[in-house]
């Protein structure tokens, strides 16, 4: 856009920078000429005019806009589409900082905007936030998931986060209907009972049957079930042949039972070093390294691909050696949380160190996840912890 200040230094113009940075028109005098009425002057502001009119749709009358009339350009303004918060922006995670392609330095406090985020939402995790200039903001949030649409309040107490897409994880959940899956990372509640599958609806969907019919075995135990990416992963004991095999089902039809095929590593047959699972919903960890070795710490990690029905070794991890299995676990994070007999763990995944998190002798109950969020039952009520 041009400026008065921009001009040549022969037209006229009041030019108090320190009042007027871009200098101002000056009114003729008797004694001093007066900035010319030109296209060089007054042209960027008639076009920006005429663009706001054609942007939002608002066609000139050619009438002169007044109380008896009309206020066309109040009209558009009343129209234009804000950049900024009017339109859904993209929240990525690199590490523990979320951004956004936008400044936000000069942004009001408490601003706010929607945006779909890349990565889930980790409450075990301290985030900030930041744009593309400097500031940044500490976040908060009860929680949301990777493809969520958003609400971000840029607050400089910290910023919150509200997922608008699905139901926001509750502190307590209800759990009348017995033990809910080890992992579900869908919003409504499952649970599992002797191989079938139950819901609050009712439902109830007998998946041992229908994986052994799958199998052509009668004597297979479905030991673990997981909800996750839209299919319940199914962890298998044949002991007929002493060996382990995943299958999954879709959400959608649980009548349907596909084989879920290993690749990088081989659970062996005709032996049986009893592995456990656990997952954070994209990769599946087992325990003494998928069933070859006796050490339970050794951990196989399995990246799960659900379109192409396969399980595939991406990383091992070694843990502290005085780790112990268990069913009652769960991945929160880049951390193994587990809960024996009072004992409350952390297993980091990346290091393997483990932290003692204090017992607890009179609780006796599971921890799961759900919904994006770890909890703890011990009966019809499940809590919501931050461990």
């Amino acid at each position: 856009m041009k400026t008065i200040k921009g001009l040549p230094l022969e037209i006229p113009r009041d030019n108090n920078e320190a009042k007027f940075p871009y200098h101002n028109i000056q009114n003729e005098t008797d004694t001093s000429p007066g900035t010319p009425v030109v296209r060089e002057i007054y042209g960027d502001l008639l076009m920006n005019v005429y663009a706001l009119l054609i942007e939002t749709g608002v066609v000139p009358t050619e009438t002169e806009d007044g109380a008896d009339t009309q206020y066309q350009i109040l009209e558009a303004l009343k129209k234009l589409a804000n950049e900024l918060n009017d339109i859904e922006r993209v929240l990525t995670l690199t590490g523990t900082i979320w951004s956004v392609n936008m400044d936000i330095d000069k942004l009001p406090d408490k601003y706010l905007f929607t945006a779909k985020a890349t990565e889930d939402y980790n409450d075990a995790v301290n985030y900030t936030i930041t744009g593309n200039d400097t500031n940044s903001y500490s976040v908060t949030s009860a929680g949301f998931n990777a493809g969520d649409i958003i609400l971000v309040i840029l607050d400089q107490a910290g910023a919150r986060i509200v997922g608008i897409t699905k139901s926001q994880t509750e502190d307590e959940v209800f759990t009348v209907f017995g033990t809910p899956l080890m992992f579900n990372d869908s919003a409504k509640m499952y649970y599992e009972e002797e191989g079938a599958i139950l819901t609050d609806t009712p439902s109830i969907d007998y998946l041992q049957n229908t994986i052994r019919m799958e199998e052509g075995d009668g004597s297979l135990v479905v030991y673990n079930m997981m909800i996750l990416q839209g299919n319940v992963l199914c962890f298998c004991y044949l002991p007929s042949v002493q060996t382990y095999k995943f299958y999954q089902l879709a959400l959608t039809d649980l009548t349907v039972a596909a084989l879920v095929t290993i690749s990088g590593i081989s659970i062996p047959t005709g032996s049986n070093n009893e592995p456990y699972v656990f997952t954070d919903g994209t990769i599946v960890y087992v325990s003494n390294q998928a069933g070859t070795t006796i050490n339970d710490y050794d951990l196989a990690g399995l990246t799960y691909d659900p379109t192409l029905q396969t399980l595939t070794l991406s990383v091992s991890r070694v843990l502290a050696n005085t780790f112990l299995k268990t069913t009652n676990g769960v991945v929160q994070g880049t951390d193994l949380i587990t809960f024996i007999a009072g004992s409350l763990k952390k297993y980091d995944l990346t290091t393997g160190a483990e932290t003692d998190l204090g017992t607890y002798n009179s609780f006796v109950g599971t921890l799961f996840r759900f919904n994006g969020a770890t909890y703890y039952s011990n009966g019809e009520v499940a809590k919501k912890w931050t461990v």
